[in-house]
């Protein structure tokens, strides 16, 4: 960690003492030694005794002694010859402590610990049936944010951005799987319409029995009671198209997810390029430390051999200068002045010693703070190298893991349109037998209450004329006739209110089922309809009428047969087959044909041409 100025202004100070006080230190021992070859030096220019040569002899010793001593005691630890800065300038580096990973620097990957656990929350999450669809991809990624927790934990990484990439992939996720299903949404729905099933069922069953056992009031009342419960069953299929589009509405949003794996990926491009251009950088300055720390090798290397090779002639020099010294003394009245000079040589040579001990033990100092400070950078640098590999191995991660959530919601997007899609035509198949039912019974009541009115139209010219027979004649039985008359027209006009009540939902019934009909054409689903179906449905009735009448009413043959040959030609009108009939009756056959148009059967395979079940 960077000191504080303060802190550094402290620290120079006392460095700079200390330094003072060494270079006192240093000067003090290379002053008692030039002492000493000054006094070697005023000894060369006294009496040449043997006792002069014996006190030098001792000052030779003595003087190596304290060559020894400088040479062991010269330090220069506390001079601050290289610092940082002069090695990021030496070596040429791109990166500044600053921006390099420090072994004192704490991991920050508490939000990828949150990453894993809302991951751990998704997979209990209470939608089980989307929760099967994505817990593979949610487990392996669990797996893959351990390790890389586990990395983290042993580097100095901040990994707070690193984790808020997939944040918005997760909430998607949340978000896709709190949908809930179609089917389930349309469950409760299911049941009532079964419910309303049994229903119809039952009021058939009444209706049958009551027409088997002649209670027309009861039959006419289960109409009403059938035509209600067909509303409600129709309803309730409507209530199915209301659900699904609900459920669609909610799963529309997830088409959109791409623009989060677009996002993710800018993100974690920024990120990555940022992490590999640190790397790179990083690697770059490693590599020049290298070549520094090899040209720094071999320069001491090289210094270390040179003050050797300088250390052992000096020794051979001062060694053989006593020598010299001792073949002097046996010449010394011959070579006194060659001896004085031989001093001065030797004076220099001390002199020279020190300075070059001096200068060596700054060298060694200064290759020591040298080291000292490229080891400390490389190791930032190894530890920044380090810490952007894990940085792009947790983005690598991260940014496969918004893919996948993307990918797993467009699936479950795509999967749950394809459920809605097929469920709607499921429920307008149900809408079609529907409204088949309700519009068949509320076609044969308005069949029934037509006939009623004519009946009634019928009974009302008879109730009139029989008046007019009475008033001709002051029958008393005018009142009757005329209160009869009253009463039918009273009938008649409750009957006409209950038919424009029937025709009016009956047109409503074919607008509504105009939607079905249309989605039914789409999916290429061919079947009958229902109004068609009605439509043959009265032919048939009328013609068994007709039989009937013929059969009863001999003298109206002649208007009967006309109107079954009406009937005929209108059936056969629709029918190709039909109209071949008429043209070519086949041989021997009378032109009377009351059993080819009763037998006019409405299979349920017409009902719904290519579709097993409604």
């Amino acid at each position: 960690m960077a000191n504080s100025p303060s802190q550094q202004l402290q620290l120079d100070e006392v460095g700079l003492e200390a330094s003072r006080k060494q270079k006192i230190r240093n000067l003090q021992l290379k002053t008692i030694c030039l002492e000493n070859e000054e006094y070697v030096q005023e000894l060369h220019v006294t009496d040449h005794s043997q006792t002069q040569k014996a006190k030098l002899d001792a000052a030779h010793e003595k003087a190596f002694k304290f060559i020894q001593q400088v040479e062991a005691g010269t330090r220069w630890n506390l001079m601050q010859a290289y610092d940082l800065p002069k090695l990021l300038r030496f070596c040429g580096l791109n990166l500044n402590p600053k921006e390099l990973f420090s072994p004192t620097d704490q991991p920050q990957f508490m939000d990828i610990v949150a990453l894993k656990k809302t991951l751990q929350e998704l997979k209990q999450h209470r939608n089980k049936n989307k929760v099967v669809s994505m817990s593979d991809m949610i487990d392996k990624f669990i797996a893959r944010l351990d390790d890389c927790e586990q990395q983290l934990r042993h580097s100095q990484l901040d990994a707070t951005e690193i984790a808020n990439v997939p944040a918005e992939a997760l909430k998607a996720m949340e978000d896709c799987m709190n949908v809930s299903g179609a089917t389930m949404a349309m469950a409760s729905n299911d049941e009532r319409i079964k419910h309303q099933l049994k229903l119809i069922e039952r009021s058939n069953e009444v209706q049958n029995i009551a027409l088997a056992d002649g209670e027309m009031q009861v039959a006419e009342e289960q109409y009403y009671t059938k035509i209600s419960l067909l509303e409600m069953l129709l309803e309730l299929i409507n209530n199915k198209f209301t659900i699904l589009e609900a459920t669609a509405e909610e799963n529309k949003p997830f088409a959109r997810v791409i623009h989060i794996t677009e996002k993710a990926k800018q993100n974690t491009s920024q990120l990555k390029e940022a992490k590999k251009k640190l790397k790179d950088r990083c690697e770059q300055d490693l590599q020049r430390l290298l070549e520094a720390l090899q040209r720094a090798e071999l320069q001491d290397a090289e210094s270390t051999k040179k003050y050797s090779d300088f250390h052992q002639s000096s020794d051979e020099a001062i060694y053989d200068n006593l020598r010299k010294q001792d073949e002097a003394w046996n010449k010394i009245q011959e070579l006194e002045r060659q001896l004085q000079k031989l001093g001065t040589e030797r004076f220099e040579e001390v002199k020279r010693r020190l300075e070059e001990t001096d200068r060596e033990e700054k060298r060694k100092v200064e290759y020591a703070q040298f080291l000292e400070v490229i080891g400390n950078h490389r190791r930032a640098l190894e530890l920044t190298i380090f810490n952007c590999d894990v940085g792009l191995n947790v983005i690598d991660t991260v940014e496969e893991l918004v893919e996948e959530s993307v990918t797993n919601i467009r699936k479950r997007h795509d999967v749950t349109n394809q459920d809605l899609a097929e469920m709607k035509l499921e429920v307008h198949k149900e809408q079609l037998e529907g409204f088949r039912q309700l519009y068949l019974t509320l076609g044969q009541l308005r069949y029934k209450k037509e006939k009623k009115l004519e009946e009634l139209d019928r009974n009302i010219r008879t109730a009139h004329i029989q008046l007019e027979f009475c008033v001709e004649t002051f029958d008393p039985n005018a009142k009757k006739y005329s209160d009869s008359k009253k009463e039918l027209y009273t009938v008649r006009a409750i009957t006409e209110d209950e038919l424009e009540m029937i025709k009016e939902k009956m047109d409503g019934l074919a607008e509504q089922f105009k939607p079905t009909e249309e989605a039914l054409g789409m999916a290429g689903i061919e079947f009958l309809h229902p109004s068609m179906e009605l439509t043959e449905s009265n032919l048939h009735r009328r013609s068994r009428i007709i039989e009937y009448k013929l059969h009863l009413a001999q003298p109206e043959e002649v208007l009967l047969e006309k109107e079954k040959t009406e009937i005929k030609r209108q059936y056969h009108a629709r029918s190709p087959r039909g109209t071949e009939m008429l043209a070519n009756p086949p041989s021997g056959s009378p032109t009377k044909q009351p059993p080819a148009i009763s037998a006019l059967p409405i299979s349920p395979q017409r009902r719904l041409i290519g579709s097993d079940s409604i």
